[in-house]
């Protein structure tokens, strides 16, 4: 279906001019009002509303907007209240609202189209610092699928429906974290500081993402541990003549097909699709897992190249070249480093004396034509002196060394704080970053609490202060 046969062609050339930021301003003060359990917006509330938020009416430019030059030359939208109600035409024009009459009260009311509600709760989503609750998609379905097993009743149809949604939900929020992950990934790239390594990693991604998504999907809502019991439910449910009477019979209430063979056709296809999904979902998670493990790897190799960089000419090269790529689109700073650059090369006609040049006759001699130099490919060169120090930095950092250093530091402890491990080099720091990364592990003698724990400052190092607790030997098993 074309977007423009629902929506009109100049929806979105309210975004177009000078005025975008109050547009979008103005429809989030729309959305509030909205939210505020009113039913029936009056245009006088959106009005005042706007009005009210006469600073940012400061900054509107008539000259973008489409109106008559007689209206722009008269200085009819000077004041906050005319510009509002320039805001609410063009609003009115280009689909987003319309104007209507109550017929109780003989007001003007706002009435929004279904696919501007849509699309405001989509704007309010991106903008939204409150973080959303997981949804526990996985261990809900087990749940739901295993209480309407134990109690069949009238609501076995409707379950077998939101667990099929809920699958759906569960590939769109996988596919969504593999990009996520791979976002970040990328971004790596435009980061030339190791703080801002260090920021992206622990107080974006690891909160953000790894907390809220990755890992829960490895503990309380694993596909691994609930894959095997809802299959089996669903299969029950499918080769049980009696279960899969009651589901046609439940499916065909309301529904506008009485065929009975199409209706549990489409149970069928619902059920296999429930089941054929979580056959096949270890494949993308397992491809989450590289995507996570790359991303922590290529973190920890740019913090150890960003802090060993050296202070030769090759060292100052790499920073140029960095520096280079920093700016490579702020024109203004590119040209003062390559006039810098070039007001640094220098070229002249070198001679030379021997005993030959102070006697007669007096020899002319001139150095033959060498071979010129190769030009250089920079491209190679930085991806080699990348590989050379990926090559020579890759076996620093065992599993030994990180767990010895653990070891060290509980001593004779069971529990420790991230406060208490001594951080006296950043070798120690590299230590203890791969060490919570490698809580996780099977291997590991150790786990992390207290994942929600404030920051704190351990010698020059801003770390959380995670707590490091010693597993049971239960738990190591």
């Amino acid at each position: 279906m074309n977007l423009f046969n629902i929506v009109p062609n100049n929806y979105f050339s309210i975004f177009a001019g000078k005025n975008k930021e109050i547009y979008i301003d103005s429809l989030f003060i729309l959305y509030s009002l909205l939210q505020n359990d009113e039913a029936i917006i009056k245009k006088n509330d959106f009005l005042n509303a706007l009005k009210d938020r006469e600073k940012n009416l400061v900054g509107f430019d008539i000259n973008d907007e489409e109106v008559s030059e007689e209206e722009k030359s008269s200085n009819t939208f000077e004041t906050s209240s005319a510009k509002a109600s320039l805001i609410i035409r063009r609003l009115e024009e280009t689909g987003w609202l319309d104007i209507s009459m109550d017929l109780d009260s003989y007001e003007e009311v706002v009435v929004l189209p279904p696919y501007t509600i849509s699309l405001l709760k989509c704007f309010s989503d991106i903008v939204s610092d409150e973080e959303a609750p997981y949804l526990s998609l996985v261990h809900s379905t087990y749940s739901e699928l295993k209480l309407e097993d134990e109690d069949i009743d009238e609501l076995l149809y409707p379950t077998l429906l939101r667990c099929y949604e809920n699958t759906k939900k569960l590939k769109v929020e996988l596919v969504t974290l593999t990009h996520s992950i791979r976002i970040f990934q990328n971004k790596l790239n435009d980061l030339f500081d190791t703080n801002q390594v260090l920021h992206s990693y622990f107080d974006v991604y690891k909160k953000k993402i790894s907390d809220r998504y990755y890992h829960p999907l490895k503990t309380f809502d694993s596909v691994a541990k609930y894959k095997r019991p809802i299959i089996k439910i669903l299969d029950r449910w499918l080769k049980d003549k009696t279960i899969r009477e009651k589901l046609i019979i439940q499916a065909s209430i309301g529904s506008r097909n009485n065929n009975k063979k199409d209706i549990e056709s489409d149970i069928i296809e619902k059920i296999n699709f429930i089941t054929d999904t979580y056959e096949t979902l270890n494949v993308l998670i397992s491809s989450i897992d590289r995507e996570n493990n790359a991303y922590t790897k290529s973190s920890t190799q740019k913090i150890l190249y960003l802090n060993n960089s050296d202070r030769t000419i090759k060292g100052h090269l790499e920073n140029i070249f960095k520096y280079y790529a920093l700016n490579n689109n702020n024109n203004k700073n590119l040209g003062i480093i390559l006039s810098k650059m070039q007001d640094s090369l220098y070229f002249y006609h070198q001679g030379f004396i021997d005993s030959n040049s102070v006697t007669l006759p007096i020899l002319k001699k001139y150095r033959e034509e060498g071979i010129p130099m190769e030009i250089v490919n920079y491209d190679e060169a930085d991806e080699m002196i990348m590989n050379n120090f990926l090559e020579e930095t890759k076996n620093i950092y065992t599993d030994e060394r990180v767990y010895s250093f653990m070891e060290k530091s509980f001593g004779s402890n069971k529990l420790i704080n991230a406060k208490d491990i001594s951080l006296p080099n950043f070798d120690a720091l590299i230590c203890l970053i791969l060490a919570t990364v490698k809580s996780e592990d099977e291997s590991s003698f150790y786990k992390i609490e207290d994942i929600n724990a404030p920051e704190i400052r351990n010698n020059n190092f801003i770390v959380p202060n995670f707590t490091y607790v010693k597993k049971d030997e239960e738990e190591n098993k």
